[in-house]
């Protein structure tokens, strides 16, 4: 070896000032590569927390429901009618089982005020805003994601816009009762608590943690009370007994309009109930 062929000698202060062999093979585009799954990683993640702080307990993570109750609605004396086909849902063949259902609020069966209820947990205000009316704020267009299903994200959207347009300077007034007699409530516990909360009374479904392993392997209506009947049948139910068939955890009349409706109207409106029906599975 002569003596200008000496050998690279590599000082501290060359490993500090020199660029990284790892940095300097690594070509340009793939560096633009890197960076853009990270911003997409990033973003994803951004997303998903943001899916999660806007959905509530109850969507992000279902639970088996099955409860009825009937609800009017009247906005300016106009009574909103759930039976038109934009408030609609056809019943599958899930509504009588234990299985989850897609949604969680139906009106079905051609039907006016009989709301259907299969998940646990639902608000007031879902219900609105499930049908056009917003008033918990959340996700647009949907009631939230649903979480149970990762890494999948399910979207619960909701059923449309269908309830009609609410004048400015309306209020809401919210009663409770039947053609016995009513109460007044408040709009902001309809759209924020549990429905049984707010009706003040629990399905009659047997709790999950509870229930027979018999009850969840041939799970029977029990929204109607696991009544046997057919079309044809006589039996003379009261209404007590067909509140507890049609599992009813209450009746809800929400007037619309500027100034609180007087005792007349609303006694008129509740002793206008639709009839509730001795069918096993109406979902």
């Amino acid at each position: 070896m002569s003596s200008t062929d000496k050998p690279d000698i590599i000082t501290e202060e060359h490993v500090k000032t020199s660029p990284s062999k790892a940095r300097r093979k690594l070509p340009p585009g793939l560096r633009v590569i890197i960076a853009g799954i990270t911003g997409l990683v990033v973003l994803g993640s951004l997303f998903v927390a943001y899916c999660y702080m806007t959905t509530p307990a109850d969507i992000r993570k279902p639970a088996f429901q099955h409860y009825h109750f009937r609800m009017q609605i009247l906005v300016n004396g106009t009574s909103v009618d759930f039976a038109s086909k934009e408030f609609q849902t056809p019943a599958g063949h899930d509504v009588c089982t234990a299985a989850l259902t897609k949604q969680p609020i139906h009106f079905h069966d051609d039907k006016d005020q009989m709301v259907h209820i299969h998940w646990d947990g639902i608000t007031g205000g879902q219900v609105l805003k499930y049908y056009g009316w917003n008033y918990i704020g959340g996700q647009h267009g949907s009631l939230g994601m649903r979480f149970d299903q990762l890494p999948k994200l399910v979207n619960v959207p909701i059923h449309g816009n269908s309830l009609p347009q609410i004048p400015d300077g309306d209020k809401f007034y919210v009663y409770v009762g039947d053609e016995n007699g009513y109460k007044q409530k408040s709009f902001d516990d309809f759209t924020h608590q549990d429905l049984e909360k707010f009706f003040g009374k629990k399905s009659n479904l047997p709790e999950n943690e509870t229930s027979s392993l018999l009850d969840r392997l041939f799970p029977k209506a029990y929204a109607h009370g696991g009544h046997e009947h057919v079309e044809g049948d006589s039996v003379d139910a009261n209404q007590e007994e067909l509140k507890k068939i049609n599992n009813l955890v209450g009746n809800v009349v929400i007037f619309v309009q500027k100034d609180k409706p007087n005792s007349d109207l609303i006694k008129d409106t509740f002793e206008h109930l639709a009839p509730l029906s001795l069918s096993t599975c109406a979902g």
